[in-house]
This record gives structure tokens, sequence and C-alpha cells, in this order.
């Protein structure tokens, strides 16, 4: 277990700062990008009529939002030349609300926390029927959760060094922390995971780096529905998750207390779970002796970047992914049965493809996700909600991967945090690579490493886009195989969002995984048109995914002068040579470059307007939709018109 060493009160005081600063900056890009200020009074003053001490960086712009111009009440936004969208958020900057005189000129201005911008918004923003959904609320409470934790995860969060040697598994955990530290990028409540007061978050939460003792429940069978590979006869979870000598313990409790394992399976709970959520949501079924609590505590695991999934200390190739009733992005983490089911059919989805492309089988690795087991007792449906909180899936990874002293495995995410973001976050994950090859840090090596990421990517998202289908290819769910330096793969887990277009997979012979879909809820797993598809893409991949790096590299390599304007530039041109390289029909060619390259928007998948309109806690992120302007058009609007900069904060955020 990693000491917890207490920071000091300037350690607290800058971590503060910077939280607030990060999660300003992610809710105004937020507000801008949904359209919140689309309908409201805003002008852009000449930098020569505001103060000296408001005096920003050259190529800072100031958009002005009079909240009430009667009274000369506005508030200042520094804002900076972007791709997507077209402006962002110099979070460095701060902030403002001012006060106009009757001769407009400025009066007085005070730098806004983000509780004070939120109240602005909700004020402004929304309508009385608005204000009054308990989503609003929920938004505050939200927003106050996100700031403590990330000021405690700056404070507090274990050092990343990287040791000289290291094996796959080791260097998954240790990347694992560091994407935990931007959490779901440009979501500006990603952080929050409300449940947790600062005891459990520090224990519970990846960053921290503590060892995670399981908690045990004996299990009545004939309670229990497992997967396919978990049928009787099977690995049973204490098989594959404990050494000898830790089962012997469960085993010889089982046996002094009576519990007949042909009646009864061990089943792991993660201990947040253990204490908190079995007590209040399946109090019942801990008294009518369906799971009987075990006192035995075995097996050592830590958090990952997915806070319920967790990787075993000693190495081992079965990860462990537990319901817990925490929330977090607005949704309740617990583990229903149906969503394990659809896992395993979207496995089975994506090996059928696999088996469709050689380079989808060459490339492509997945996580076995057939292992689950999950609670659900006689008279119980998939969609009941106490049964959701029991359950546990033992992800197996690839041995081919983990056995191999020559692979590294690199979530997405942690390309997306740069150590001028977070302090704890160490060197990028880019360095050691260049310097596997010999390169030297400049430009041109940020941008070759870039571009070989966005090859590997999109040649995976692509073969598979043209089957028919498309994984939920966000950063913590796709892992890129690094084999001696190269990027020589993508390792795919979590697939019970692998969303389809039904006439390609039967032009391709691909069966129906007939997933189950929860009755009057909006279903985004089967998609009508391959535009609709190619939505995935284009937020989770682009938007999400890739954009983070780009935000990274561009704060990494500042010293540098990296614009992110030449990073767009790279991704599109590598981009167009894979839709050229890979084997599309002329129509799909068609429709991917109309798309892509020649629509003049984008969609946008909204994710704070949701939750203002969020009226229950369902079981994924709140999300809607939307659009913004096409980000190849801005990138080309920068290239005509070259003094326009893309400057990139020069202080730690």
């Amino acid at each position: 277990m990693t000491a917890f060493s207490s920071p000091t009160d300037a350690d607290l005081a800058e971590a503060g700062r910077l939280a607030e600063a990060r999660l300003l900056g992610d809710l105004v890009d937020t507000l801008l990008a949904e359209g919140f200020l689309d309908d409201q009074d805003v002008d852009w003053p000449a930098s020569d009529t505001l103060p000296d001490a408001l005096a920003w960086p050259r190529g800072v712009q100031c958009l002005r939002w009079w909240t009430a111009r009667e009274t000369g009440e506005a508030v200042l936004i520094p804002l900076r030349g972007a791709i997507l969208p077209p402006h962002r958020h110099v979070a460095t900057a701060g902030v403002f609300a001012a006060s106009y005189r009757d001769d407009g000129t400025l009066a007085t201005w005070w730098r806004l926390a983000p509780a004070e911008l939120l109240e602005l918004v909700v004020k402004h923003c929304l309508n009385d029927a608005q204000r009054q959904q308990p989503g609003v609320a929920n938004v505050r409470r939200l927003l106050l959760t996100t700031l403590w934790q990330t000021r405690q995860s700056i404070a507090e969060a274990a050092p990343l060094d990287m040791p000289q040697r290291h094996t796959a598994a080791a260097s998954l955990r240790t990347l694992e922390r560091r994407a935990a530290l931007r959490d779901r990028p440009f979501h500006p409540l990603a952080k929050a995971k409300e449940g947790l007061d600062e005891e459990g978050h520090r224990h519970y939460a990846a960053e921290f780096a503590q060892t995670i003792r399981m908690r045990w429940l004996a299990m009545r069978r004939d309670c229990l529905t497992a997967g396919s590979g978990a049928a009787p006869g099977a690995l049973e979870p204490t098989d594959m998750l404990l050494n000898v000598a830790e089962r012997s313990k469960l085993e010889e409790e089982m046996e002094r207390r009576g519990l007949d394992p042909h009646r009864y399976m061990a089943l792991p709970v993660h201990p947040w779970q253990f204490e908190h959520g079995l007590p209040r949501h399946l109090a019942a079924m801990l008294e009518a002796g369906e799971g009987v609590a075990l006192t035995t505590a075995v097996g050592d695991y830590t958090a990952t970047s997915s806070l319920r999934s967790l990787s075993p200390l000693d190495e081992s190739r079965f990860h462990l992914k537990l319901p817990m009733a925490v929330f977090s992005l607005g949704a309740a983490r617990y583990l229903p049965a149906v969503k394990l089911i659809n896992g395993e059919r979207g496995q089975t989805l994506l090996e059928q493809a696999k088996a469709r492309d050689p380079e989808l089988q060459a490339r492509l690795y997945l996580c076995d996700e057939r292992r689950w087991w999950s609670y659900l007792p006689q008279g119980s449906g998939l969609f009941d909600d106490p049964p959701r909180h029991l359950g546990a899936l033992a992800r197996e990874y690839p041995a081919a991967l983990l056995d191999d002293p020559s692979v590294r495995l690199v979530p997405m995410a942690a390309l997306g945090v740069s150590s001028v973001q977070m302090a704890s976050a160490g060197e990028h994950p880019f360095d050691p690579l260049r310097q596997l090859r010999g390169w030297s840090d400049t430009e041109a090596a940020a941008i070759a490493l870039f571009g070989d990421v966005c090859d590997t990517f999109f040649d995976i998202a692509l073969r598979l886009y043209r089957l028919g289908l498309m994984p939920e290819i966000h950063g913590q769910n796709a892992v890129l195989v690094c084999r001696d330096g190269r990027f020589d793969g993508l390792l795919l887990r979590d697939h019970d969002s692998v969303r389809l277009h039904r006439p390609w997979l039967d032009r391709h012979g691909i069966d129906d995984p007939r997933y189950h879909i929860r009755p009057g809820y909006s279903n985004s797993l089967y998609n009508e048109t391959s535009e609709d598809l190619l939505f995935y893409l284009q937020t989770l991949g682009v938007q999400v995914n890739l954009m983070a790096i780009v935000e990274s590299l561009t704060r990494h390599h500042a010293h540098l002068g990296l614009a992110e304007a030449r990073l767009w530039q790279e991704m599109r041109a590598r981009l167009e040579a894979r839709i050229a390289a890979l084997p599309f029909d002329d129509e799909q060619r068609r429709t991917l470059h109309a798309v892509l390259f020649e629509a003049p928007r984008w969609p946008l998948k909204c994710v704070l307007r949701p939750l203002f309109e969020q009226q229950g806690v369902p079981g994924s992120m709140p999300s809607g939709k939307s659009s913004l302007p096409n980000p190849f058009h801005i990138l080309e609007l920068h290239r005509q018109e070259r003094d326009v900069t893309c400057v990139v904060d020069a202080e730690p955020v």
C-alpha cells in the first residue's frame, strides 16, 4: 500500500487553484460548445478597452456576455482561437464579472469561482421550468464534489514514475492511474464520484495507488445467473482471482460455517460496496440467506481509471469489474446482468468481425468478458433495480500480450494527460516511446508519434465501421498495443456498447447480437443509417479521445511552439489516407468524405444540458446531441489565415 503523506497548507492552496482553473476551463468550453450563450447578449470588446490588469496574452480575445446590459452587468471570458470548438477558454486567465459605467467604461471587475459562473448560467440561460428540474440541484452538487475531489487528487496523487524495467501489466497499472487524473476529458463534472467521502476517495480512486483487498459473499448458486464462460464445471471466481493460500482461507471459513460448496459459491464484492452498498440496497437478500457475508478478506487489487474496474497486484491476466453504489458521470456505477449479457454479445460481434478481415485478425485484440456472475433471484427481471448492485466480471486480458516482454499497453486516455495539467503526471507517455526510437524532443517527433497513433486508431475503427459496427472507442476503452516502441494494434475492453448498422452486418454475414434493450428507453446500439454509426467515431473517437491527446501534446510541448492546428492537420492527413487505403466501396467512401470533410457541421455529444434535464438516475451517462462547425473547415481557415495563432496556456492548469 502506498503511504499517504499529508499535504501542506501551501500544497492544498495550490491544488485548489489548479482544480478551479481546470473546472472553469472545461465548464466554459462546454457552455460554448453546447450553445448556452447562443441566444444571449454577447459581443467582443476591443482589447484596448480592457484595463492593464486584464491584459491577457497575445492572441486572446474577450467574449463579453451581458447579463444585464441595462445596468451595465457583464461577464468577461478570455478565449483563444481553436479547432474544436472554434474558441476555447484560456483557463489561466479566469472568468470575471464586471460592471460598466453609463459612458461604457469598465468600473469594477472580480474573478468568478466556478459555482458563481454556474449560478449565472442557471439564472440567465435556463427558463423558469428548467430551473425547477431536479437536475439543476444535481449539477450544483456535482460541481462542488468535482472541485474537492480534483483538489484532493492534485494534492495527494501518488507519483507516476515508470521503472526502467517493467512488465506490460505494470505499465498498464501505472498508465491507468495517469488516465484517472483527467478522467473523461472535456466533461466538466466527470471527476465527481458521489458517495465517496475524503477517506473513501483517497482509498478507492486510482490516482492514490492504494491496495484494495477484496471482500466476499457466499452466494446461493440458485440465485445467480452466469456468462457462457462461467458455465457449471468452468473456473469459478476463486480459481481465477486467488492463489492457493487465499482460496484455502475462504474455503476454511465456508466449511466452518456449514456453507456447502455445492450450494454456495464465493463471489467477490468491492469493499466499499460490501460496507455501504449491500446494506442499503440488498439487506433483504442478506436477511434471506441468499448471500452470506464472509469475514475473510483476500485478493489484492488497485483501482483503474474507471473506479469499479480493478487491476490485480499479482499481475494476473484476470481483472475485476464490480458494481459500486457510487454515482459518476450522472449515472450509478452498478453492474446489471443485462449489461453483462450485452457485453458478451458485443464480444461475439467483434470476434465475427475479426474473422472477416485479416488485418483485424492480426492487430485487433479483445479482452474476454464471458466469465461473469450476477445476482438474479427467481422472479427478478433483467431491468430490476436491487439485483444490479451485486455481480462480478472476471475480465481476461490476452496472455499473448501480458506474457510478451516487448509489449506495453497504453490506455489512450493516458495520452490525454500532460504534466502541465497535473503536476503528478510525470513524463508524457510519448517521451519513452520517442527515446526508444532514438528521436530528439522536437515538434516533428511529437507530430510523427501522434500520426502513428492516428494511423493505428483509424485503421482499426474504420475496418470495423466498414463491416457495420463501432465499439465505444473513447480513451478509457481503447488501449494501444506497443511492441518495441511501435504501435502494433488496439486492445478493446468493455464490449456492452458495440454499436451496429444491420444492413452492413448482413452484407458481411455477421449475426445480429440481439441486444437486450430496456423498453421505453432510447436505443443507441442499433443505428438506422451508416451516418448514425459514424457519429460515434466523430464524437467518442475524435472529440473525446484524439482531441484530448491533441490538448495534452500542445501543453506538453509548449516549449516547442507546437500548435494544435498542426496536429489536426496530421489527423486529417492520416484519416484521409486510411479511407483511401481500406477496401470501402464507392458509396461508403463518398459517405465518409461527405460526413467527415464536406459537411459544414459535425455532431456534438452533449453532456451538461442532459444533466440539467435529468429526472432520475439511469444506468448510463446522460447525453444528448447537438452540432458545431466541422473542425476540418475551421482548420482550413487557420491555414488560410496564417496570422491567427492557436495559443496554449503556459501556466499549469
